[in-house]
């Protein structure tokens, strides 16, 4: 199956990037499908992440913006999507990065029950090992002086797990992760994620570690 055409409605080129169609909106970014062409016939799909125009102003929006990218720039495993590039268009940040051509596992749980079936053990079983293969990656991470990053993606959900339909299984959306070197950290008791996934401890707002990463997992390993 082939990525979407060019949809109506949407901008079309961010940068070097020819937009094809619109994926979803968030509070920070729009969130788009894009074409990257390039000598002879190269070309590649990648998802594009454009913070959104009302906030390309607000400084506080931009280092956040600009603190997930570096993060996951930092990421590079088989089961992490990547991130290619980080730029400026128009007066607005973007990030480019991996395009996973399947469904998150968000989609496929409601699919299933929609349909009366049940995931078999085998491909859960295999799709929170890649996640989990994933994190693991991510919770071991150094920075450029050796010492940990303590990463901690704080947002682990079906939704955030991505089943490409050739097998593969990535880990999205490091928006939210706690790290050392991030400029922007979370404060006081301020709680971030999705309650349904949180640990206890993260849903009382007090320090947390991998371990709430590895909580989650477990609930959407039992979904």
């Amino acid at each position: 199956m082939a990525p979407p055409e060019p949809t109506a409605g949407v901008p079309t080129r961010v940068g070097r990037y020819e937009v094809i169609t619109h994926l979803a909106t968030g509070g920070m970014a729009q969130i788009y499908l894009a074409r990257q062409s390039g000598l002879g016939s190269f070309e590649r799909h990648v998802v594009l992440k454009t913070i959104l125009r009302e906030r390309a102003s607000d400084q506080r929006f931009v280092t956040m913006f600009l603190d997930e990218a570096k993060l996951a720039a930092t990421l590079n495993h088989q089961n992490v999507a990547q991130v290619y590039e980080v730029d400026q268009a128009d007066g607005a940040y973007f990030m480019a990065m991996e395009y996973v051509h399947g469904e998150n596992a968000r989609a496929l749980l409601e699919t299933t029950l929609r349909r009366g079936w049940t995931i078999p053990l085998e491909l859960a079983i295999m799709i929170i090992s890649g996640a989990a293969a994933g994190l693991h990656h991510a919770h071991e991470r150094r920075g450029k002086n050796g010492q940990p990053l303590n990463i901690v993606h704080r947002d682990v959900s079906p939704a955030n797990i991505m089943i490409g339909y050739d097998g593969s299984v990535k880990v999205l959306d490091f928006g939210i992760a706690k790290a050392e070197e991030r400029a922007t950290k979370t404060v006081g008791d301020t709680i971030k994620g999705k309650y349904g996934y949180m640990s206890p401890e993260q849903c009382k707002g007090k320090p947390i570690d991998r371990r709430a990463d590895i909580f989650a997992l477990g609930i959407c390993l039992y979904e």
